[in-house]
């Protein structure tokens, strides 16, 4: 991922909150020339492995699972927040527009999970992490026995050791100070705090 100093973020506690907000990713794979896809939820355990580990499941019948290799790599995206930026919103209007987003770019090699006894605790572990998130009051154990067990047996676990981690939180930091500010009062008038909120960390880190 091309990534400029100023837009270079290498702490894994900074990244690992991003996964977890934006845990929907997409793990990348090479089978035969050709690229392969999928969108997934994942829960990263930022102490298991020497870098952490991401856990998530396939559908059984989804083929991509089959054609990864255990003893090559996998690229998995996240995608956090992100917005057009307009040159009207700079002190100096004559400029380019730009992108301001947050990604997180995550290497690792690929281990299939069938062990039923795995499998059931990596459902438990993805679905209490989204209900306590959701506040919701669900309980998995409100799916009967059977019908739980024959889900169970429709998918296939994944697990990534994480061996690197690339993050990149493009946020106008390039500017000066005046120019993100008034980004910032934009994104807080549209509504987007979740821009703004770390435009403002930002800033406030390289005061």
């Amino acid at each position: 991922m091309y990534t400029p100093a100023s837009f270079k973020e290498e702490n894994p506690d900074v990244l690992f909150d991003l996964i977890e907000e934006h845990n929907f990713g997409i793990i990348f794979s090479q089978h035969q020339d050709e690229p392969e896809a999928t969108h997934l939820p994942f829960l990263v355990h930022r102490q298991k492995g020497k870098h952490g580990t991401l856990i998530a499941h396939f559908a059984k019948a989804n083929k991509h699972w089959k054609k990864l290799d255990e003893a090559k790599g996998v690229l998995v995206v996240f995608q956090g927040p992100h917005s057009y930026i307009s040159p009207a919103w700079y002190e100096n209007r004559a400029e380019v527009p730009t992108w301001n987003y947050a990604t997180v770019h995550v290497f690792g090699k690929p281990k299939i999970i069938k062990d039923p006894d795995e499998l059931n605790k990596m459902v438990k572990e993805l679905t209490h992490f989204h209900e306590n998130q959701e506040n919701t009051g669900w309980k998995l154990d409100e799916v009967p026995e059977k019908e739980y067990n024959t889900d169970l047996k429709a998918i296939v676990g994944l697990e990534i050791e994480i061996s690197k981690m690339e993050g990149k939180l493009k946020f106008n930091q390039n500017k000066s100070d005046k120019d993100q500010e008034s980004v910032i009062a934009k994104m807080d008038d549209s509504g987007r705090e979740d821009i703004s909120e770390i435009m403002k960390r930002n800033l406030d880190s390289s005061k």
